[in-house]
Order: C-alpha cells, then sequence, then structure tokens
C-alpha cells in the first residue's frame, strides 16, 4: 500500500507541475543573464520553434494524403495548451478537439476548438473516436510516469486506420546533452518541469510498436536549436537535409517527429 501511495503522490506532484508551468513566463523574460543578449532572444525562439512545428505538420500532411479522412478529420490535440498550433491543420480535418490539465491553457484556445480539462491517461473520450492524434511536445514530461499509459490511450481513442504524431526533442542532440550539463551549474533557469528531459528516440519507436501501432515513420525536423542566433540557424536551414532524411542521422537531429497507424 505504501508503494501505491507514493507512486500517486509522485503523479499528482506531476500534474500540479505541469499546471504550474503553464503560470510561469517566458524564459527570454525571466531576470536571469542567461536570459538576455547574446544567448537568448525571441527571434531564435521563434524561427527555431516553428521551424520545426511546420515541418512537422507538413510531414503529417504527407503522411496522411491518402487517408479517406484528409480534409474531414476529426482530430484531438493532446496536450493543447493554448491551442495555438491549430492553424497548422488548416485543410486537414473538419473538427479539432483538444485536451489539457491546465484550465488557464484552455481559456485561451479558439473558440472553435472543442476542449476537455483533464488528465491524458484516462481521457475520457469513447474508444475509435478520433482520425488524428497528435501529442505535441509532451512525452518528454512524463519519464517517471512512462510514455506506455499515454501511448496505450491514444491507440484506444484512434478509429482504425487513424494516425498518431508525436513530436518529441532528441537527448542524442549534442547541444540538449551540453545544456543538461551546464543545468548542474547553473541551475533551472527556463524553470522546466522537474521531470522534463529530451527522449531517447529508440524508447519512443519501441514504445509506439508495442502499443500495436503499424508504419511507425521518424523523421529529423532540425539540427537547429532556440539558443543559436539566428545567421547560424539559417545556414543550419539550408544544410539539414541529410540530417533531417537519412536514418541513423535523423536521430542526431534535435527535434524528431514520428508517425504511424492504428491498422
Amino acid at each position: 500500500m505504501a508503494d501505491n501511495e507514493d507512486l500517486s503522490t509522485r503523479t499528482e506532484q506531476s500534474l500540479q507541475c505541469e499546471r504550474d508551468w503553464h503560470e510561469k513566463g517566458f524564459y527570454v523574460d525571466f531576470d536571469h543573464w542567461t536570459s538576455r543578449f547574446p544567448f537568448a532572444s525571441r527571434e531564435r525562439h521563434w524561427l527555431s520553434g516553428d521551424t520545426e512545428k511546420i515541418r512537422f505538420y507538413s510531414y503529417l500532411a504527407r503522411f496522411i494524403r491518402s487517408a479517406p479522412y484528409r480534409g474531414k478529420a476529426k482530430a484531438l490535440l493532446a496536450p493543447i495548451g493554448s491551442g495555438w498550433e491549430t492553424g497548422y491543420l488548416k485543410g486537414l480535418c473538419d473538427s479539432i478537439h483538444g485536451i489539457d490539465i491546465s484550465p488557464l491553457a484552455l481559456s485561451q484556445c479558439p473558440r472553435h476548438v472543442v476542449t476537455r480539462e483533464g488528465d491524458i491517461r484516462a481521457s475520457g473520450y469513447p474508444s475509435a473516436t478520433f482520425d488524428i492524434v497528435i501529442c505535441p511536445l509532451f512525452l518528454h514530461h512524463v519519464h517517471k510516469v512512462g510514455f506506455d499509459p499515454f501511448v496505450k490511450e491514444f491507440f484506444r481513442i484512434l478509429r482504425p486506420g487513424g494516425v498518431l504524431a508525436v513530436q518529441e526533442p532528441n537527448r542524442f542532440f549534442l547541444p540538449n546533452v551540453a545544456t543538461r550539463c551546464l543545468r548542474a551549474f547553473l541551475g533551472n533557469v527556463t524553470e522546466l518541469v522537474p521531470d522534463e528531459k529530451p527522449v531517447n528516440p529508440a524508447a519512443i519507436t519501441r514504445c509506439l510498436r508495442q502499443a500495436g501501432f503499424t508504419r511507425v515513420r521518424s523523421v529529423g525536423l532540425s539540427i537547429s536549436h532556440v539558443r543559436y542566433p539566428v545567421v547560424l540557424q539559417a545556414v543550419n536551414l539550408m544544410i539539414d537535409a541529410p540530417f533531417r532524411r537519412i536514418w541513423p542521422l535523423t536521430w542526431l537531429c534535435n527535434g524528431i517527429g514520428w508517425f504511424c497507424e492504428k491498422k
């Protein structure tokens, strides 16, 4: 019983940390020297982040290009956050749903999104509800809980032939290794949640296959980083094609996207 209580406590603490994370500011505005020039800027963050998002959703569009539900799909973002990513789904679906544990984030979602407050592991959606489920930059928050409960729930609520898309940062990308080392000396200067760290790509692939997904594909999204100057990011955009498209170089990228199907 003690072990079960400890697990429950750790899980609840994790959920509360995730709720609190939505109330924290943007790290570029933090009062820390690493949040100022020449170490950080909005331009750097947006260029790196938006590049990966554009490529992630472009790959999703290609992955479902022959799906019968393309253009009329019922899609779920889990978690949805403030819903700003819904714009990338234009032309791919006709209804968008979102689940998140943060009421603050859900209050900021566009009005056309059907939202639900709750834990993704027990989403409450009926089985075989969605054609597309998107899990953007979330699993790297839940290492202690594990990926399996979430992936199994995604499998359950997808319709046969439906697609799951996952986006995560890669633990083997060298700047990510460096920032983890620096965090030991500088502290948690960007206010990461306690369980947050990049993922092992092989672990995500294995988890997807064990859950029953087929056509599992992984693609690199960039070899850039939010801390790189804009000029360096621009150079990366011109030379990163082999890293994004050729395995095993794919698993040396910063962001990685996974796309798979419920048979």
